[in-house]
């Protein structure tokens, strides 16, 4: 008689990402997990129309919370605080007990009143949330009153963005800000303002541009493609990050793909991006609400390429130590041995 370990039954329900949304599971041993994964992509045209509340995140959520209860599995994991909380929501209505882990637990805003309560309730089950800053330990342990200990942060880690088409859909030379969550823009428009003569296209949601008067000099995109946004990121000479205030814990996605791209950005100074930002290493901060200094900042790195150059490489290098999808594979890894299930669900095999 032999005893052999058995796999370890893994839920996933995440929003979907495309079609490569699950392929990290490929890169772990398939003889120690066995993955499930449930995503919101519509299934019907109810699903496809009914977005708010989204429908088929909560049937995702349900699903795998039924799929818990019926199968007995060892662990699951969320990605996104929304899928969380409906997962933990039904967890705790149909009293299913999993381990529950909840990865990429961000926000862009933090929810107030009953929204806050009924969040904090539904977590309760969750003894690990995975944040892309340490400042948002603190922030989400006590404003969901959730244990401090079960706020671990790691860096937003992913592989080089795929940029299409290779050939640039803006010529020229110019600066780009790209991303919704937490921006300034009023700020930066300010700044452009007195830089005429430098080039800015902004990639952004239409909501971004509301009672924004446009000098000549700034180009819009909205509701582009990704990787039409990643191509004017790569393209330009380098970014600007403008956020809303000193405590802003967004932008990890477009700062980590400028790095990986290779380019410097300009950003607001704010704590909660702290972990990723070596001021005049890989990138240039700014005071918040500030155009005259973000003006200055922008106007002086366009006007030194030397310099704009060694940042730029500089962040390159931070985004491949720190930031790459393989350091995200290994802290799943790391994660997922932590809480030994497979030593606990070893069965007796005949040999």
């Amino acid at each position: 008689m032999v005893e052999a370990k058995a796999k370890l039954k893994i839920l996933c329900c995440t929003p979907y990402f495309g079609e490569q949304w699950n392929s990290f599971s490929s890169e772990l041993d398939p003889t120690r997990y066995e993955w499930t994964f449930f995503n919101d992509q519509p299934k019907n045209s109810l699903e496809k129309r009914i977005r708010r509340p989204n429908l088929a995140m909560i049937r995702a959520a349900l699903e795998t919370v039924q799929t818990a209860k019926q199968q007995k599995s060892n662990l699951l994991i969320t990605h996104d605080p929304r899928v969380t909380f409906w997962c933990g929501l039904f967890s705790r209505l149909m009293g299913v007990s999993i381990k529950q882990l909840a990865l990429s637990f961000n926000f862009p805003e933090l929810p107030r009143g009953i929204k806050r309560q009924l969040m904090s309730w539904a977590f309760q089950p969750v003894s690990y949330f995975g944040v892309y800053s340490s400042f948002e330990k603190k922030l989400y342990s006590q404003h969901f009153e959730l244990p401090l200990e079960h706020f671990e942060a790691s860096l937003w880690s992913v592989a080089q963005p795929m940029v299409e088409p290779q050939e640039p859909l803006q010529t020229g030379d110019y600066i780009c800000a790209i991303g919704g969550n937490s921006r300034d823009y009023p700020t930066l428009i300010r700044a452009m303002k007195q830089l005429p003569e430098i080039p800015l296209v902004l990639v952004v949601r239409p909501h971004n541009l509301a009672n924004l008067e446009l000098p000549s000099n700034v180009k819009t995109f909205t509701n582009i493609p990704f990787s039409h946004a990643m191509n004017l990121l790569k393209h330009s000479r380098f970014t600007v990050i403008p956020l809303k205030n000193t405590e802003v814990p967004c932008g990890h996605v477009t700062l980590v793909a400028a790095m990986h791209l290779g380019k410097t950005f300009i950003i607001t100074n704010s704590q909660g991006v702290s972990d990723y930002v070596r001021p005049g290493q890989n990138a240039i901060t700014c005071k918040a609400l500030d155009p005259d200094e973000m003006a200055a900042a922008i106007l002086e790195l366009w006007n030194n390429p030397a310099k704009c150059e060694t940042l730029s490489k500089q962040a390159l290098q931070f985004a491949q130590d720190y930031c790459s999808e393989t350091a995200a594979i290994q802290r799943l890894q790391q994660l997922l041995e932590r809480y030994e299930y497979l030593a606990k669900a070893s069965i007796t095999k005949v040999g």
